[in-house]
């Protein structure tokens, strides 16, 4: 008579998987500066200028004084409300 097999664990080691977490990561932070880029580069056009890698990189631009910098803050807050909404949708329409 065979041995009978134990049931696997519910969801302990298939949730946290360490190579799944570093591809959920990598996959997010991807998706994040993906529209970030996008979105900033549509708002320089739009504004007049010319796209620069100090509007990606540099916190300094970031500034209330001048609408530069209120333009690239909300640009970074729209850019974590798309990522939010469109992660959220993703793993709400996949089956548990």
């Amino acid at each position: 008579m065979p041995r009978r097999r134990r049931p696997p664990r519910p969801g302990a080691l298939a949730d946290l998987a360490p190579l799944r977490i570093l591809t959920q990561i990598a996959t997010l932070q991807f998706c994040y500066y993906a529209v970030a880029i996008i979105l900033i580069i549509f708002t320089t056009f739009v504004a007049g200028q010319h796209p620069e890698p100090a509007l990606f990189f540099d916190w300094h631009n970031l500034r209330g004084d001048v609408t530069t910098g209120w333009t690239l803050g909300w640009c970074w807050m729209l850019t974590s409300l798309i990522t939010f909404v469109s992660y959220y949708i993703r793993s709400a329409a996949r089956p548990h």
